[in-house]
Protein backbone atom coordinates (compact mmCIF):
# COMPACT_ATOMS: atom_id res chain seq x y z
CA UNK A 1 0.00 0.00 0.00
CA UNK A 2 1.43 3.57 -1.31
CA UNK A 3 1.17 6.26 1.56
CA UNK A 4 0.04 9.66 0.26
CA UNK A 5 2.74 12.22 -0.37
CA UNK A 6 2.20 14.99 2.17
CA UNK A 7 2.50 17.69 -0.78
CA UNK A 8 1.75 16.44 -4.38
CA UNK A 9 4.59 16.61 -6.84
CA UNK A 10 3.59 18.55 -9.86
CA UNK A 11 4.74 17.66 -13.48
CA UNK A 12 7.81 20.00 -13.89
CA UNK A 13 10.06 20.39 -17.49
CA UNK A 14 13.03 23.38 -17.33
CA UNK A 15 12.15 26.59 -19.06
CA UNK A 16 13.07 25.97 -22.88
CA UNK A 17 14.80 29.10 -24.56
CA UNK A 18 17.87 31.02 -24.55
CA UNK A 19 17.60 32.71 -21.29
CA UNK A 20 17.00 31.86 -17.29
CA UNK A 21 13.18 32.60 -15.86
CA UNK A 22 12.01 32.65 -12.48
CA UNK A 23 10.12 29.62 -11.55
CA UNK A 24 7.93 28.85 -8.16
CA UNK A 25 9.52 26.84 -5.54
CA UNK A 26 6.99 24.57 -3.17
CA UNK A 27 5.31 22.75 -6.25
CA UNK A 28 7.70 20.50 -8.51
CA UNK A 29 10.43 21.21 -6.11
CA UNK A 30 12.41 23.10 -3.24
CA UNK A 31 15.18 24.14 -3.28
CA UNK A 32 18.43 23.96 -1.33
CA UNK A 33 20.52 26.95 -1.29
CA UNK A 34 24.27 26.08 -0.78
CA UNK A 35 26.89 28.83 -0.43
CA UNK A 36 30.29 28.35 -2.60
CA UNK A 37 32.16 30.23 0.80
CA UNK A 38 34.35 27.72 2.32
CA UNK A 39 33.97 25.04 0.02
CA UNK A 40 30.43 23.49 1.66
CA UNK A 41 28.65 23.36 -2.10
CA UNK A 42 31.55 21.82 -3.92
CA UNK A 43 32.42 19.32 -1.03
CA UNK A 44 28.65 18.65 -0.87
CA UNK A 45 28.79 17.99 -4.93
CA UNK A 46 31.78 15.52 -4.65
CA UNK A 47 29.82 13.74 -1.77
CA UNK A 48 26.77 13.22 -3.45
CA UNK A 49 28.47 12.05 -6.88
CA UNK A 50 26.20 9.97 -9.18
CA UNK A 51 23.53 10.40 -6.09
CA UNK A 52 22.89 13.94 -6.89
CA UNK A 53 20.19 15.13 -9.19
CA UNK A 54 20.26 18.50 -10.56
CA UNK A 55 22.23 21.50 -9.35
CA UNK A 56 21.88 25.12 -10.77
CA UNK A 57 24.65 27.43 -10.32
CA UNK A 58 23.93 31.34 -9.62
CA UNK A 59 27.25 33.22 -9.39
CA UNK A 60 25.31 36.29 -8.57
CA UNK A 61 24.57 34.93 -5.39
CA UNK A 62 27.52 32.83 -5.08
CA UNK A 63 25.36 29.71 -4.17
CA UNK A 64 24.83 25.93 -5.72
CA UNK A 65 20.60 25.16 -5.66
CA UNK A 66 19.56 21.23 -5.37
CA UNK A 67 16.12 20.51 -5.97
CA UNK A 68 13.87 18.11 -3.67
CA UNK A 69 10.51 17.24 -3.39
CA UNK A 70 8.24 19.32 -1.52
CA UNK A 71 8.28 19.71 2.24
CA UNK A 72 10.75 17.00 2.40
CA UNK A 73 13.41 19.19 4.10
CA UNK A 74 11.02 20.45 7.01
CA UNK A 75 12.26 18.13 9.63
CA UNK A 76 16.31 19.09 9.03
CA UNK A 77 17.78 21.16 12.00
CA UNK A 78 18.70 24.09 10.38
CA UNK A 79 20.93 24.77 13.02
CA UNK A 80 23.23 22.57 12.08
CA UNK A 81 23.53 23.67 8.59
CA UNK A 82 24.78 27.44 8.84
CA UNK A 83 24.54 29.52 5.52
CA UNK A 84 22.07 26.61 4.38
CA UNK A 85 18.69 27.52 2.96
CA UNK A 86 15.36 26.09 2.07
CA UNK A 87 13.42 27.55 0.04
CA UNK A 88 9.90 26.20 -0.59
CA UNK A 89 6.25 27.62 -1.50
CA UNK A 90 6.97 31.43 -0.89
CA UNK A 91 9.79 31.43 -2.99
CA UNK A 92 10.63 31.80 -6.62
CA UNK A 93 14.38 31.04 -8.28
CA UNK A 94 15.87 31.82 -11.45
CA UNK A 95 16.16 28.08 -13.74
CA UNK A 96 17.93 28.14 -16.61
CA UNK A 97 17.24 26.25 -19.60
CA UNK A 98 17.62 22.93 -19.93
CA UNK A 99 20.72 23.07 -21.70
CA UNK A 100 22.37 25.61 -20.42
CA UNK A 101 26.16 25.33 -19.15
CA UNK A 102 28.03 27.59 -20.00
CA UNK A 103 28.55 31.68 -20.26
CA UNK A 104 27.38 34.44 -17.74
CA UNK A 105 24.43 34.21 -15.44
CA UNK A 106 22.39 31.16 -14.23
CA UNK A 107 23.46 27.76 -15.14
CA UNK A 108 23.21 24.23 -14.78
CA UNK A 109 26.19 22.80 -12.98
CA UNK A 110 24.79 19.08 -13.31
CA UNK A 111 21.64 19.10 -15.86
CA UNK A 112 18.41 18.05 -14.80
CA UNK A 113 18.71 15.11 -18.34
CA UNK A 114 17.99 12.03 -16.42
CA UNK A 115 16.11 13.31 -13.47
CA UNK A 116 15.91 16.87 -11.54
CA UNK A 117 15.50 15.91 -7.85
CA UNK A 118 17.97 15.07 -5.42
CA UNK A 119 16.78 12.36 -2.51
CA UNK A 120 16.95 14.36 0.27
CA UNK A 121 18.40 12.00 3.07
CA UNK A 122 21.45 11.78 0.54
CA UNK A 123 21.63 15.42 0.15
CA UNK A 124 21.10 16.07 3.75
CA UNK A 125 24.00 13.63 4.96
CA UNK A 126 26.18 14.82 2.57
CA UNK A 127 25.52 18.84 3.59
CA UNK A 128 26.52 17.72 7.53
CA UNK A 129 29.50 16.08 6.51
CA UNK A 130 30.67 18.97 4.26
CA UNK A 131 29.48 21.60 6.98
CA UNK A 132 31.27 19.71 9.54
CA UNK A 133 34.64 19.52 7.72
CA UNK A 134 34.28 23.10 7.17
CA UNK A 135 33.07 24.43 10.27
CA UNK A 136 33.84 21.75 12.81
CA UNK A 137 31.48 20.01 14.95
CA UNK A 138 28.33 21.75 15.18
CA UNK A 139 26.87 22.16 18.97
CA UNK A 140 22.65 20.89 18.97
CA UNK A 141 20.55 24.31 18.88
CA UNK A 142 19.06 25.05 22.38
CA UNK A 143 15.35 23.83 22.46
Amino acid sequence: MQQATPHPIERWTPPSGRSAQLQPAGRSWDVVRVPFSMGIGKRTLELLGDATGAVIENPFDRVLCWLIPPGSAAGWAMAELPSIEVWGATAYIEVPPADFRGGPGVRWLVPPHDRHLTAPAALLAALQTATREALGPREEAQR
